[in-house]
């Protein structure tokens, strides 16, 4: 920094008392802002690891729910009897934010921006589209399991409810 700009930039005439309080005044603003910067990094650590918790807790409540409609479903089955159903995840769910594209002009980069609306807590990002998490696997266990017909009849119905694949569905007879 150039000396000669700075103290271009202070009043000519400052007594003694008043340059003391003018340099305390310019250090506790700088104290201020400096000590404004951790903390905001705090806080956006902080929400970083909510939005984590909350997407956690988001894919147990999906397979807990999941699980339980498959255990309705399969113990409806013929011959299935008593069902245990376990869900594992390959991923969580994920959210896609909408984004607005503006053209860079001259040097031809463009610019993506999340679209903010509006809420009762201030603004969020508008969500495009929410993909549910992604199932590792499935497995069954029941009393009926060990009849071909009934563990054919379970394959075909957890496949046919959940997308997968049926060499990722394990169904095994209940002790």
């Amino acid at each position: 920094m150039n000396l000669e700009r700075i103290g271009a930039l202070l009043p000519k005439r400052l007594s003694g008392r008043g340059s003391l309080v003018f340099f305390a005044g310019v250090l506790g603003v700088f104290l201020l802002i400096a000590g404004g910067l951790p903390f905001s990094n705090e806080t956006k650590s902080q929400e970083a690891s909510a939005a984590a918790q909350t997407a956690q807790q988001r894919s147990e409540a999906y397979v807990r729910q999941l699980e339980a409609t498959l255990t309705e479903l399969i113990g409806s089955i013929e011959g299935a009897g008593r069902t245990k159903v376990a869900v594992t995840l390959d991923a969580s769910a994920e959210t896609v934010y909408a984004l607005d594209e503006t053209d860079g002009g001259e040097n031809g980069q463009r610019q993506f921006e999340h679209i903010l609306v509006d809420t009762h807590k201030g603004q969020d990002a508008l969500v495009e589209m929410t993909w549910e998490p992604v199932i590792r696997g499935i497995a069954v266990v029941c009393e009926g399991a060990d009849d071909v017909t009934v563990n054919t009849q379970i394959t075909q119905a957890v496949s046919v409810l959940t997308g997968v694949s049926t060499n990722r569905i394990s169904i095994s007879k209940m002790s």
